[in-house]
Order: structure tokens, then sequence, then C-alpha cells
């Protein structure tokens, strides 16, 4: 098993990189990737994903320090363009002591406007993902899952999301 953040090698039957933290993927492991791109209904809530999903070049950046790593992202204009019209709901696995900054470089480099944000207090993504949703997004705008579409690098937070009933997709999907 090979870390998709740090690339550290992992030879033990470990889940998560003991490094980093982050999902660990079989190294031939591939997000299919669909042929037809699908169209972002204006009409839903989109729960964004930060690292590897509005940002295109986390893997370029994942060795940065920071602030440095927040000042060198580049993120998915063509993402942006999409769901800029959305109610947005950005739900991260990045630290909380990032969120300043972060927040004030999307707005600073695209024509995103980010509605309301949520970041990490040290849970794996899908926990923490599904902490906020639970705690505050579903209490705020509603339990109703038709009214949401999550767009999210990692599966098993898209499986989170899909026993919530809320549709879940990778960008490559969309763009």
């Amino acid at each position: 098993m090979i870390c998709p953040a740090c690339n550290t090698e992992n030879n033990s039957n470990e889940e998560y990189c003991l490094t980093c933290g982050q999902k660990l993927i079989e190294k031939n492991e591939k997000e299919t990737v669909l042929d037809k791109k699908l169209e972002i209904p204006k009409d839903k809530i989109i729960l964004l994903d930060l690292n590897y999903t509005l940002i295109s070049n986390s893997w370029d950046i994942r060795y940065d320090r920071l602030p440095e790593k927040i000042h060198n992202r580049k993120y998915e204009h063509e993402l942006v363009e999409l769901i800029k019209d959305n109610y947005v709901i950005l739900i991260t696995a990045s630290p909380y002591c990032t969120s300043f900054e972060s927040l004030k470089h999307i707005e600073e480099n695209t024509s995103l406007r980010v509605d309301e944000s949520y970041w990490n207090f040290n849970r794996r993504p899908h926990e923490l993902k599904h902490y906020w949703m639970v705690k505050a997004v579903l209490p705020t705008h509603g339990d109703d899952p038709d009214k949401y579409l999550a767009i999210e690098s990692n599966k098993d937070t898209r499986a989170m999301y899909r026993k919530l009933g809320i549709e879940a997709r990778p960008k490559s999907d969309f763009i």
C-alpha cells in the first residue's frame, strides 16, 4: 500500500497512513472517469472537499510547509465555474488553524464564495465529515438528502455520504 499524500510505502495492514493519516490506496488503484460529464443542478447545496477536489495541485504541494502550502495552491477553476452559483459548504480534513488563510486564498484566487466551512480537529476524513453533517449541516439545512450534492475525493467519505442518502461523486464526474 502507498499513501497518496506523502508517498510513504506501508507494508502493514493499516487502512490509513501512519505518517500522515491519509487513506492508503493500492499502487494500481484508479478512479473511474466518466466519458460524459454530469451537470450540477443549481438548486443543490454543494458539500465540497478541499484537498484533491477544489485544490488541483494537492499532490504537488503535499510536502510544502505552511504558510507556503496555502499560497502555492492552485484551484480547479472549471469546477469553481460549475458551483459558484450554488450554496457551498466546504467540509475539509485540513486543520482549523489553516481556515482563515485558506478561505482568504480561495476568495482572492477564485470566483467562489464559500458560504460555510467546517475544519478538522484530529479525526479521519470520513469520521470528521460525518460528525459535521450530523452536528451542523443537517440540523441547519434539513435532513432531506436530495438537497445536497457532495463533491468528494475520498471514497470512504463518499460512502459515508451515500449512507446518509446523499449523492456523492468525485470531481472527475463533472470536469
